[in-house]
């Protein structure tokens, strides 16, 4: 009636000890339970009332808790019926018919079984780290069209909640992953975001897979940029600042203050360091905001030139034109094939 699972803590090949998961039980304990199973008894009282105090855990529940905590210590996904064949436990088809139908039971122990590997995972989110802007998004690929192993499912209800959930975590992935190659947390974080505020917005599985494709390129050239650009802190503040209020409305004089210094140091400071004046970095830095609305969100140009701050519509697509070459509405046909 009891059970338990027995992890072993294995550090550099010395054995440090175990990890205990239980006991539990499963079915309650009832009262003729318990007296086939240990007597009428007054002496054994106390054990009945120890096996009634146990949680209520499912053989199904427990084995998949087990699964879980021996990923999360050595990220390792072990296999649901290894599991099953090398220990204890109760016959296989009772433990399956506790959790879920024969068909659901079937995909899981599938995708237990060639649950992707986690060694090529890591070297995608190495890549951002390492700013590999050249190999990121071939990784990326190759990674996602490998047929020997398939993803776990994290929805039943929906295929694109599904996909939604995964590169939910493959943005929070990529966002440490930048942090850790350089990349500003304030910038990453952010980034993190409103990444997952747009992934949201999408509507079809196709354009959350281009999506996260541009995402995981632009946290690596993020990081590549940041790692060759070696800014004083008073225009990597300025840049950060500009950054985070970018729906705001930015001036020179609004920076200057931030990083406390006089606005004339500060504008040739930043074009000796960056090469742009201050005020074409804002533009190029909202433009480039600009893009990314028009290619993930339903926002109208109208909109779009309104959350960013532009005066008009008259000169949004006058900064919009010398920054990319085409008007806003030329820019969003291009990218939706009108």
């Amino acid at each position: 009636m009891e059970n338990f699972v027995v992890i072993p803590m294995v550090d550099d090949n010395q054995f440090c000890g175990n990890i205990i998961l239980g006991p539990t039980v499963f079915p309650q304990p009832t009262k003729a339970s318990l007296q086939e199973l240990i007597g009428i008894k007054k002496s054994q009282k106390a054990m009945a009332e120890y096996l009634q105090s146990l949680k209520v855990m499912s053989s199904w529940k427990l084995i998949h808790a087990s699964m879980l905590l021996f990923y999360i210590i050595y990220n390792k996904m072990l296999d649901f019926k290894v599991i099953i064949n090398k220990n204890n436990f109760v016959d296989e088809g009772k433990i399956l018919q506790e959790g879920m139908s024969d068909k659901s039971i079937a995909e899981v122990l599938q995708n237990a079984t060639f649950h992707q590997d986690p060694a090529f995972e890591k070297q995608i989110y190495q890549n951002i780290t390492d700013g590999n802007t050249e190999e990121v998004l071939l990784y990326w690929k190759a990674y996602h069209q490998n047929t020997d192993f398939k993803f776990g499912k994290l929805s039943k209800t929906s295929e694109l909640r599904n996909q939604k959930n995964r590169k939910i975590a493959s943005i929070t992935l990529s966002t440490r992953a930048a942090i850790a190659g350089g990349l500003h947390p304030e910038i990453a974080y952010t980034l993190g975001d409103i990444y997952i505020q747009e992934l949201e917005e999408l509507q079809n599985i196709k354009d959350v897979e281009s999506f996260i494709e541009h995402v995981i390129y632009d946290f690596t050239q993020r990081v590549d940029k940041s790692r060759n650009m070696k800014y004083s802190k008073i225009v990597r503040d300025s840049q950060n600042y500009i950054f985070k209020h970018i729906y705001e409305d930015l001036t020179l004089a609004k920076l200057a203050e931030h990083v406390l210094v006089n606005p004339k140091y500060l504008s040739n400071l930043f074009k000796k360091e960056v090469g742009i004046p201050v005020t074409d970095y804002i533009q190029k830095t909202k433009i480039d905001e600009a893009k990314k609305l028009m290619s993930f969100s339903n926002y109208s140009l109208l909109e779009i030139h309104a959350l960013l701050n532009f005066s008009d519509q008259s000169y949004f697509t006058k900064v919009f034109k010398k920054h990319t070459g085409l008007t806003p509405k030329q820019y969003r046909n291009r990218k939706t094939g009108v």
